[in-house]
């Protein structure tokens, strides 16, 4: 009788502990709020404020809520930034609910744009319709910010049922906003807007023609094929993309020959009852493309650079040149063949890069970037590879020498000068200032748009700047790249943990080579 009491009891305590620590919890939460509002103002660091925000990614309620929507506007971008995170990764239901109520009479459009992107990330699907509220309303009216933040929220909300409004985005009159529209369309998989959106593969921004083509080849658009084949024609990385998607589409692999496509095209279309394959069949004509890994673009003599073929037409090589590039690799037998003038790393790149230089032609623009602590440039931006400017170049590139190689306690050298500027060289890579905020809906130098292909070159792991961990920088270089559009290449020389490269690369459409060390 006593052990049956006691199985009727203990659930009975169960129950209430566990009501006893919810509340427990929401009390802890309410006072980690309270003294984030006591604190936070009377803290002068910006590494203060940011852990103070920080410090509420556990209190997700409707208090936490209010008390750092006003630091989504905070003069520091790191703090704004942090805020977003938190916010972000709230999943209380009742934690944004006032703030969604109130989103379409919003007057603040950079702090609404602010709040669709925390939304958004945080997965509240019940935005959507207020979205559309919020489109509908503004009669044209919305700022860059807000739509742009509206174009990326239908990809990661999905987009289903608000075709109208991306196919509307897509032709939007910024560039920023006609990528981020595409890519969204492509994430939800709106097939049926495909015919729609054929135009924009001869857009005359050619970020938004790459995001149209990927697009394209994602939601496998027949009537994409034919502009697709014609974009063959073209140089550079358009007629590899193009290739690529018109595989995607078609299950068919005729790489980037022209003739081939167009009579093929007309072959299949002249076939009765021809269809597009399914996904499953394209499945396994990619999966049969990878095992005899067949390369686009790619053919004997093509331009290369350590090893990766150059069919970029406007290109920035990004060269180390800190005090480390003094060294010599310790793997000679690797490099004994190739007619390097020393060991040194530096040696062995600049004559890569001189190599590279030689086989470009007038039809390919260029740009060099060397970079230690601080930048030097060889000229403005991209110039074209005439007989000119290769001999111009190849003379910057033969008076590169290690920066601050001295003895003392900064690695190689004792002058700081000789250190590793990583974040400065990729933003000088993007015609961008280090030292300001990147906002991905400013205004952006229209000669910056023409870069499609970076390499960036380097023997270490970033040891000054604005920002040298590796989380910080990759996660810079995603927000421009989510619309520069700009492929990077990175290449190691050296001994050290390469894996920061090997995801510069991977996030951003390139391939990573090490050199060896």
């Amino acid at each position: 009788m006593r052990t049956r009491t006691w199985l009727l009891v203990v659930p009975l305590i169960l129950a209430t502990l566990t009501t006893s620590v919810r509340a427990q919890t929401h009390e802890q939460k309410l006072e980690a709020v309270k003294e984030f509002k006591r604190f936070f103002p009377l803290y002068k660091d910006e590494a203060q404020k940011v852990e103070a925000v920080l410090a509420l990614q556990d209190s997700d309620c409707p208090e936490a809520f209010l008390a750092l929507r006003p630091v989504l506007k905070h003069k520091i971008p790191a703090v704004r930034s942090a805020a977003v995170k938190v916010l972000s990764g709230f999943k209380e239901h009742a934690t944004f609910d006032t703030v969604i109520s109130e989103l379409a009479d919003m007057k603040d459009s950079g702090l609404r744009a602010m709040l669709i992107e925390v939304l958004s990330k945080a997965g509240r699907t019940d935005v959507r319709p207020v979205l559309r509220q919020i489109w509908e309303g503004s009669k044209g009216r919305l700022s860059l910010a807000e739509r742009y933040h509206m174009a990326r929220a239908f990809g990661r909300l999905g987009g289903l049922g608000y075709e109208d409004i991306l196919v509307k985005l897509a032709y939007d009159k910024e560039f920023q906003v006609q990528v981020a529209a595409l890519a969204s369309i492509q994430k939800s998989n709106l097939k049926k807007t495909g015919p729609k959106l054929v135009k924009l593969i001869n857009s005359p921004v050619w970020q938004v023609q790459v995001a149209a083509i990927e697009c394209h080849g994602g939601i496998r658009t027949r009537e994409a094929v034919e502009p697709l084949i014609e974009l063959l024609k073209s140089e550079g990385r358009l007629k590899i993309d193009a290739s690529e998607a018109l595989f995607k589409i078609t299950a068919r692999d005729y790489g980037t020959d022209y003739d081939m496509w167009k009579k093929q095209w007309k072959f299949l279309t002249s076939i009765k009852g021809f269809r597009l394959p399914t996904d499953a069949e394209l499945e396994k004509a990619a999966e049969s493309r990878k095992k005899y890994a067949k390369m686009y673009g790619k053919s004997p003599g093509s331009k290369t650079f350590a090893g990766i073929p150059t069919t970029s037409t406007r290109v920035v090589f990004v060269i180390d040149v800190s005090a480390s590039m003094n060294d010599v690799v310790v793997d000679r037998e690797k490099f004994r063949d190739r007619n390097y003038p020393s060991f040194q790393r530096l040696d062995i790149v600049k004559t890569e890069l001189i190599n590279t230089i030689d086989s470009l032609d007038g039809s390919t623009y260029f740009n060099i970037i060397a970079f230690a602590s601080k930048i030097r440039t060889w000229k403005k931006w991209l110039v074209r590879g005439n007989i000119n400017n290769r001999a111009s170049a190849i003379s910057f590139v033969k008076s590169l020498r290690p920066v601050g190689v001295t003895a003392g306690p900064f690695g190689s050298g004792g002058d700081p000068s000789g250190k590793t500027n990583t974040f400065a060289a990729l933003m000088a890579a993007f015609d961008l200032d280090p030292s300001k905020d990147i906002v991905v809906t400013g205004k952006v130098k229209k000669r910056a748009l023409k870069l499609d292909t970076i390499y960036f070159l380097t023997d270490g792991r970033p040891t000054i700047g604005k920002y040298v961990d590796i989380e910080d920088i990759l996660r810079e270089v995603r927000k421009i790249n989510e619309v520069r559009k700009v492929v990077i290449h990175c290449i190691s020389i050296g001994e050290f943990q390469a894996s920061f490269l090997k995801r510069l690369a991977a996030e951003n459409g390139g391939v990573f080579v090490n050199l060896g060390g």
